[in-house]
């Protein structure tokens, strides 16, 4: 699986109130393993047939297509660094 494969989805609503911390926690983890990954952003109250087929029950969520791998809730930096670190070796 090439880096191009991989790619990180943020599952938000309008009741998401730290959805800007999980989203600056990734732009930071990215930033600091010098990773570019797509970040796909879905609203689930523009979206909500796409939280039934992905299985997504709560905000925030974050999935990471091509390791399944979900964070629900808010990642720290550190947790975040930690997992994309497995792509970086990838590439």
């Amino acid at each position: 699986m090439t880096a191009g494969e991989y790619r990180l989805v943020l599952y938000k609503s309008q009741r998401t109130p730290k959805y800007n911390q999980v989203l600056n926690n990734i732009k930071k983890s990215l930033e600091n393993l010098k990773l570019d990954l797509e970040i796909e952003e879905v609203d689930l109250d523009k979206n909500p047939e796409r939280a039934l087929k992905d299985g997504v029950l709560t905000t925030p969520t974050l999935d990471l297509v091509g390791l399944n791998w979900r964070f629900i809730g808010v990642p720290t930096v550190d947790e975040l660094t930690e997992i994309l670190e497995d792509i970086k070796k990838r590439r």
